[in-house]
């Protein structure tokens, strides 16, 4: 099948199976990863040139024609159309400035800015574009592994603005603690003078055999084998007074964990806002929801690094199914370099 879709020169370096995360291991097929090598085509041989001499003379007015500078103004008819221009090479520009290069590629300004700063980063001026990803990679990963790393406790309260995705990500947590830790988990529903609805969430408590509260003076004692979820409705960013209520009531019921969930594709000034009443609220987790609406998740390093938070779990897509991963170093690395950037990093160590 590789020969078919790359061609007969192309052989297969690796396979292995893999298989989806969360409750998706449960719901679809394993699949493999294969690992193919195409090698470069053959350069042409003289004796084929010789034997096409109009053709090599036509291509070679097609590419004079494209370079010069009258370019623009070719005439219309049957001439030859300038070749368009191919997109340029960004590991020439590696000698200037290292990380530019990969803001120019849609990597974060802010990540890029912050970057600079850290001294473990060192020279990269000389360095080929695969090194400098491997350099920015490493130190992405040493600083993420500087965050603290809190276990959660037995009373676990899902905090977070309206949208960000609190509900789904409580039934993807259900279904975790239920399915792959074997735990019998408690849902609390706090209104706090605010509606609260839980139409969605108790029909699904009850296929999973989750038992959903309303008052807190019915909820059994919560353990480690049990513990006990709190949602809590979507409060508006602005909404202070509101923000102050829910941080009183989690006192009064002596929750230990406090997750705040933030809607990944929202704007980076909006979740810094998030990460501020998280702060104010003693938030001490912090969880990603639409990850997979990202086609690049380096703005969110930020986020994590300047919260100061222990990063919880990733979720993807709005369906309580989709994938949930508490591997989050792991997704981020993954979303967060443009994959014409890996493209050139790779051919370069062909050439090599």
């Amino acid at each position: 099948m590789i020969r078919d879709k790359l061609g007969e020169n192309a052989r297969v370096v690796s396979v292995r199976q893999i298989g989806g995360e969360g409750l998706k291991r449960f719901i679809s097929s394993p699949k493999l990863e294969v690992i193919a090598e195409v090698p470069p085509p053959n350069p042409i041989s003289e004796q084929s040139t010789e034997e096409t001499p109009a053709t090599e003379k036509k291509v070679d007015e097609v590419t004079e024609r494209a370079t010069s500078p009258n370019v623009g103004n070719l005439p219309s008819g049957n001439e030859e159309r300038a070749l368009p221009a191919s997109p340029p090479d960004l590991s020439n520009e590696l000698p200037r400035d290292a990380l530019q290069i990969l803001s120019k590629a849609g990597f974060d300004e802010l990540l890029v800015s912050q970057i600079k700063s850290w001294p473990e980063i060192g020279d990269l001026t000389d360095l080929s574009l695969a090194d400098v990803l491997r350099q920015v990679t490493q130190c992405l990963s040493d600083r993420f592994k500087a965050l603290p790393q809190v276990p959660t406790g037995s009373k676990i309260a899902l905090l977070g603005s309206p949208g960000a995705g609190k509900t789904t990500m409580l039934c993807k947590m259900l279904a975790h603690e239920v399915f792959i830790k074997k735990k019998v988990p408690m849902v609390l529903k706090l209104e706090n003078g605010v509606p609260n609805p839980d139409d969605s969430l108790r029909i699904f408590c009850e296929v999973i055999g989750v038992t959903l509260y309303r008052e807190e003076s019915k909820v059994p004692e919560a353990t480690l084998q049990s513990p006990l979820f709190i949602d809590i409705p979507g409060i508006s960013l602005s909404d202070a007074a509101e923000w102050s209520k829910i941080k009183a009531s989690l006192a009064s019921l002596g929750v230990d964990s406090r997750i705040l969930v933030v809607n990944g594709a929202y704007d980076s000034k909006v979740l810094s806002k998030c990460v501020r009443i998280g702060s104010n609220l003693d938030s001490t987790h912090l969880a990603i929801t639409h990850f997979d609406e990202l086609s690049n998740a380096s703005k969110l390093w930020p986020i994590i690094f300047d919260s100061a938070l222990s990063p919880y779990c990733i979720s993807t897509g709005q369906n309580i199914t989709g994938d949930f991963s508490s591997n989050v170093l792991n997704q981020m690395i993954a979303k967060s370099f443009p994959e014409n950037l890996y493209t050139q990093s790779f051919s370069s160590y062909q050439r090599a």
